[in-house]
């Protein structure tokens, strides 16, 4: 029996020698058990073993220098598309304020006893108050959103409601429209088509900062059946948490304003423990949509749902706001509803 010999490192234990890649390096790789010592001294031979080592040693520096340089790519900070700052059509000015006055409950609904038959919510009534959220709004880039909004807020939409969803190191999400017992919110009829999402302008801009407030269109989790009514007006939106961007978000949601004034109560929302499937659990729900089950996408819409109630105590527009006393007040109009409700 032939038994080859380890090369032995002088670091330590025995170890293969590195393989060779190039076609002259594989063959003799191939034949080394048969070739003598005459061969290896031969002067053709050694020339190209010298080149064949160089060339090994070639790629791994190569490796190397890759390798360093996403390393070093991975640890710049994420800056801004210049031409998304200095764009004069991307007008940013903050039109309009609104306001979120934040509660946490201590659990998502409140227990079976405490129940009654007729109750308008099962939200818990323990809601302890965290903070206020001061949004401003770029009725300038997004007129038809702001207005929407706007109007909603001042009809008392999003009072009482609650935060539908929370994605850890991404984003918080509220205003989702469906059942208002269990915390959805319920928008004045009459509000104009969005007209805003035909227009390439708020999806120029990024979700690279915490704070940007974006209507939530790639991450809604409305029922389709209420999407599909023609009266359907979207106003959910959501709100980056940071510490990073969120680029995936980028191109598919229209960003419409900024947090002004509490990031201290967004990032306590963003701590509140929600539901977070494993990665098998989306596995078998994306086999499962691929094999035609609905209930797939009715399982996906609970990801990320709140374990404590995120509730909305109160909401208003702060005074100076331009759209809440003219096009605001026209849509609520238009639904039958008295402009300036609280």
């Amino acid at each position: 029996m032939r038994v080859q010999r380890s090369i032995l490192s002088p670091a330590g234990p025995a170890r293969r020698p590195p393989r060779c890649r190039c076609a002259y390096g594989a063959a003799q790789q191939q034949s080394a058990p048969r070739r003598s010592q005459q061969q290896q001294q031969h002067p053709r031979w050694q020339q190209q073993a010298e080149t064949c080592q160089q060339a090994v040693s070639t790629s791994r520096r190569h490796t190397l220098a890759a390798t360093a340089a996403l390393a070093a790519l991975a640890a710049l900070p994420y800056v801004q598309p210049a031409h998304a700052e200095s764009d004069p059509d991307l007008d940013r000015t903050v039109t309009d304020r609104i306001y979120l006055d934040i509660g946490v409950a201590s659990s998502a609904f409140k227990p079976a006893g405490e129940r009654t038959l007729g109750d308008k919510t099962v939200l818990p009534g323990d809601a302890e108050p965290i903070g206020r959220i001061v949004i401003g709004l770029y009725g300038k880039l997004a007129p038809v959103t702001t207005s929407n909004l706007v109007a909603a807020i001042q009809a008392g939409g999003f009072t009482g409601s609650a935060f539908s969803r929370v994605s850890p190191g991404e984003y918080i999400q509220a205003g989702r429209q469906g059942n208002r017992r269990i915390g959805d919110i319920d928008p004045p009829a009459g509000l104009p088509a969005n007209t805003d999402l035909a227009s390439p302008r708020p999806f120029s801009l990024t979700h690279s900062r915490p704070g940007t407030v974006s209507l939530s269109l790639s991450e809604n989790d409305e029922d389709p059946a209420i999407k599909d009514k023609p009266s359907y007006r979207g106003l959910e939106f959501l709100i980056t948490t940071g510490p990073g961007p969120v680029p995936r978000l980028d191109g598919l949601n229209p960003v419409i304003g900024r947090v002004e004034s509490g990031m201290d109560t967004v990032s306590r929302i963003s701590r509140v423990p929600s539901f977070q499937p494993d990665i098998r659990s989306q596995q078998l729900n994306r086999f499962a949509k691929f094999l035609g089950d609905e209930r797939a996408d009715n399982v996906r819409r609970q990801y990320g749902k709140p374990l404590k109630a995120v509730i909305i105590l109160d909401s208003g527009v702060l005074a100076g706001s331009q759209t809440a006393t003219a096009a605001g007040a026209a849509a609520l109009t238009a639904g039958g509803i008295v402009a300036g409700m609280p």
